[in-house]
């Protein structure tokens, strides 16, 4: 009779590990350089890196919200930015690599070769870029990205490198916890907060569900020392945050306001996000829950689900912009992705997969990761609208001193309900009176190195500069209206406001005698201010 095969040595294992988060990185797909959130998250870093003339533009001094992440973007603009594009690969390998750790504890999960190629077959699929094409070709929606995205489209990986990105060490946290390292678990969560400081709530949630378990199991000692350590790592990032951005001035509740309702209420308004898909992303992450239930980590991710419920149930009564801009419910991010990883590790554990399967499996997995290269080559997600004549003639010609006005106005963000994933959606995607924000030319600053005016889709977080950047959308979308341009003084009002060029459609020139045109392409005209 042959002797059983011997088990893979952990270099084996290590090797199939790494494989395997390579794979899910190439299907998963990421954007371009400067695609949506990049371009508010990369300016700080950028100007710090010495990217074209940002060190001179007013948002990119306005203060930092996220000063880590910029000092690693800087890092990376000093040689070169292509750099952040391999970065982001290393995060979604990492995020892999932290839901396979996780999943390895769960009770019954085989510890085999089979179960654990299926597995990432299945988690991989969920996270599938030409899944989610496929799911915009066909019924118009990304559905799969409700397996992997929280609420109010909040999430941990998106389309490219940005701060919420380093929310994977929040996966990483709770996997430590499963494999019984709970001082480990609460330090990586409160260093998740070092990178951005809107994971104060979930990291606490998750930090005071790992306490009470260890409480209950007995282990009071080793969870208040868990506890003690996140503090300690967690008070600079508290410190910062109340030092920069003081929510005691006389003018921070204006300021909250305007960046709650008006800037990003589909982040901050329930009402605006909750509906019939955010339901059942609610009764997913509650059927995970009720799978992980006898696991530690699952009884620490419940006391953390019932305190974002909470907190949330609060906000429906109080209304308060300062708890909305905390996002209660921000804690869903983690909640749902662990949801489709322990579901999937529940059914692999149920259903043991042999040979056959696997071999399925990495077949399928074979084939995801080559649509991801269709995906990429191809073009197929992360599109916008083509202003690349407009950003080489700005690159070629702006100098330190040179100030764009770009049309600007408050979109006309209708009543609509859901949270949406437009990433593999055609362009123009934002339509008038829908729950999206339409935005125009956000890639400006970071395309051309010029410095802008003001743009709607990129906002400081300081009381006295959120006034300011109001105070200048204001400014330049009195300027869309019928005659606006030969208003008497407007001459003079722009070059106070420190405006030298202006940026227009074509379909819509500009007359008037203190400008001049320097350049027209198909989209836009550049006028200079005399």
């Amino acid at each position: 009779m042959p002797s059983p095969a011997p088990a893979p040595t952990g270099r084996v294992r290590t090797l199939e590990a790494v494989l395997l988060a390579i794979a899910f990185a190439v299907a998963h797909t990421q954007s371009p350089l400067y695609y949506s959130n990049q371009n508010q998250y990369l300016l700080h870093g950028a100007a710090l890196g010495g990217h074209g003339h940002l060190a001179h533009d007013w948002l990119a001094n306005t203060s930092d919200p996220t000063p880590l992440f910029s000092a690693l973007v800087a890092g990376v603009y000093s040689i070169h930015p292509w750099g952040l594009q391999p970065a982001y690969f290393v995060v979604l390998m990492a995020y892999f690599l932290a839901v396979r750790w996780l999943v390895a504890a769960v009770p019954g999960f085989p510890n085999t070769r089979a179960a654990r190629i299926t597995f990432a077959a299945l988690f991989t699929a969920t996270h599938a870029a030409i899944l989610r094409w496929l799911s915009v070709q066909t019924v118009g929606v990304d559905y799969p990205w409700y397996l992997q995205a929280g609420f109010a489209a909040q999430y941990l990986l998106g389309p490219g490198i940005q701060p919420s990105a380093f929310g994977v060490l929040l996966v990483f946290a709770l996997a430590a916890f499963a494999h019984g390292r709970p001082v480990t678990a609460c330090a990586l969560a409160a260093v998740t907060c070092w990178f951005h400081s809107t994971y104060l709530l979930p990291a606490g949630l998750l930090v005071l569900g790992c306490v009470l378990e260890l409480m209950r199991a007995g282990r009071t000692r080793t969870g208040i020392g868990a506890g003690i350590v996140a503090l300690v790592l967690v008070a600079p990032v508290i410190a910062f945050t109340l030092w920069r951005f003081d929510p005691f001035v006389s003018n921070a509740d204006r300021a909250m306001h305007i960046l709650a309702r008006v800037r990003i209420p589909h982040h901050c308004v329930p009402s605006r996000w909750f509906d019939v898909v955010a339901g059942a992303q609610l009764a997913w992450l509650m059927f995970g829950l009720l799978l992980a239930r006898r696991m530690p980590f699952g009884r620490a991710l419940v006391v953390a689900a019932i305190g974002g419920a909470l907190l949330t149930a609060a906000q429906l009564v109080l209304q308060k912009d300062s708890l909305a801009l905390a996002f209660p419910w921000r804690i869903s991010v983690l909640l749902v992705p662990v949801a489709t990883a322990v579901t999937i590790a529940r059914a692999i554990a149920c259903f043991i997969p042999g040979t056959r399967a696997a071999q399925i499996a990495f077949a399928g997995l074979a084939a995801l990761v080559v649509s991801g290269v269709i995906v990429t080559l191809d073009g197929l997600g992360y599109r916008g609208a083509d202003e690349h004549e407009l950003y080489d003639f700005v690159r070629a010609t702006a100098g330190p001193a040179d100030v764009y006005l770009i049309p600007t106005d408050f979109p006309k963000v209708g009543a609509g309900r859901g949270a949406v994933s437009n990433t593999f959606a055609p362009p123009p995607r934002a339509k008038e009176g829908t729950n999206q924000v339409p935005v125009d030319l956000q890639r400006f600053r970071l395309a051309t190195g010029a410095c802008l005016y003001v743009d709607f889709k990129s906002v400081p977080y300081a009381a006295v500069e959120v006034e300011e950047w109001e105070r200048r959308i204001k400014f330049a979308s009195a300027l869309a209206a019928e005659g606006a341009w030969s208003t008497p003084g407007r001459h003079e009002q722009l070059k106070a406001e420190g405006v030298t060029h202006i940026v227009w459609p074509r379909a819509k020139p500009l007359v008037a005698a203190y400008l001049e045109e320097t350049h027209s392409d198909s989209a836009y005209t550049v006028y200079r201010v005399r």
